[in-house]
This record gives C-alpha cells, structure tokens and sequence, in this order.
C-alpha cells in the first residue's frame, strides 16, 4: 500500500491493484469528477504531482496510449489511467 495526498487528505491505495488510482480514490470517499465515467476522454479526473523530486512523474505508473493521445499539459495526468507506484502528493485540476 502506498499513500496519496490528495488535496490535502491522506488515502491509501494498492500499487499492484488493477483498479484505477481514481477508482481506488473514489472508493474512499474522494470528490473525482469523471464526467467519461474513467474512459479517458474528458481530462475531468487530470491530477498533477506536486512532489519536488528528480523524477516526480515516476511515481505514478507509465503513460498508457489513452493518455498520450490526449496531449496533456506537462505534468498532468489521468487518474483514470494510472496507478500509483510509490507515496506521492496530488493536486486535482478540476
């Protein structure tokens, strides 16, 4: 189990589960709009990592097809798509 900060509150989450990192977040209460329901169109569900690492993106899972497809900003990216790999702190952007 790894935890996220999420907005400011603490959730863990399963870095080998197949569930999504918005699906396990949404399952503890978390406020995700998804308004694609997880498909990976809408970017209603984009988070940012905030940590100040060398590498913060490497602690979420690789980009999937579905995210390099949508262009995202830098930074961004998909809960919907991702999992998470180690603790890290989000940041909704919607």
């Amino acid at each position: 189990m790894v935890t996220i900060h999420l907005n400011g509150t603490a959730y863990q989450v399963d870095e080998n589960s197949e569930e999504s990192l918005m699906a396990q977040l949404k399952a503890q209460g978390a406020e995700i709009i998804a308004a694609c329901n997880g498909a990976g169109i809408c970017q209603t569900c984009a988070v940012r990592v905030k940590s100040d690492g060398p590498a913060p993106m490497g602690e979420l899972t690789p980009m999937n097809e579905t995210e390099e497809l949508m262009s995202l900003p830098d930074g961004q990216r998909l809960s919907c798509q991702c999992n998470a790999k180690t603790d890290c702190d989000l940041e909704l952007m919607y």
